[in-house]
């Protein structure tokens, strides 16, 4: 569970200690996810990309992502702490875990949360609509993986960008405008858990994955 503000890690210059080490950390707007279906995905789309959404519906739409870029003093490349999709210009008053169909956080230990788990050091938000293509795409060229989705998806991800992170955003549909944001997490391979933040109406406004150790 989270027992913090995750609004503060998008704001520029705040101070972030994990593992011993002090960071500073700065927010990027990277693109516009677009949601078709209005059902959510995060996940690492090279590996998992047949991943259930979060249960939650959410209304289907253009939204922006935004990284918050974790800075070491003597390093010169950031580290992705923290991604967010911003559903509303409302700011959130609480934080819940979120979940998929069937996960019940009555059912959780302490210190245990749902999340997904990264294979390839990359996570993503895409709409369950992407998740489909990306997977049914994977199956039609299966024996040529040089044609598949996956593959472009994972050149475009090792191209040059101003961040010096891996980051892209790939559309999949140019009829509906359905996209893929991806991007490099945390320190790589792990397990990184998502959050709901709920405004004073008990709306969701933002939906923020946790991509390093807090």
């Amino acid at each position: 569970m989270i027992n913090c503000d995750l609004s503060k890690a998008f704001l520029e210059g705040q101070v972030l200690t994990s593992r011993s080490d002090l960071m500073y950390l700065k927010p990027y707007e990277v693109g516009k996810l677009v949601l078709t279906s209005g059902k959510l995905v995060a996940c690492d789309p090279l590996v998992f990309a047949g991943t259930e959404p979060f249960e939650a519906n959410l209304a289907p739409g253009s939204y922006p992502v935004i990284l918050s870029l974790a800075y070491k003093q003597d390093e010169k490349f950031p580290l992705v702490a923290f991604a967010k999709v911003c559903l509303s210009d409302k700011n959130p008053v609480r934080w819940k875990l979120a979940t998929k169909a069937g996960e019940d956080l009555a059912c959780l230990k302490d210190n245990e949360v749902f999340g997904y788990g990264v294979d390839s050091g990359i996570g993503c938000f895409m709409d369950a609509d992407a998740s489909q293509i990306l997977v049914d795409n994977t199956w039609k060229y299966c024996e040529v993986y040089e044609e598949t989705l996956a593959c472009k998806l994972d050149q475009l991800l090792d191209e040059e960008n101003d961040l010096g992170i891996m980051l892209t955003n790939m559309c999949v549909n140019e009829a509906t405008g359905a996209n893929i944001i991806a991007f490099s997490v945390g320190i790589g391979d792990g397990f990184y858990s998502s959050y709901f933040g709920y405004g004073v109406d008990n709306s969701i406004v933002e939906v923020v994955t946790t991509c390093i150790s807090i």
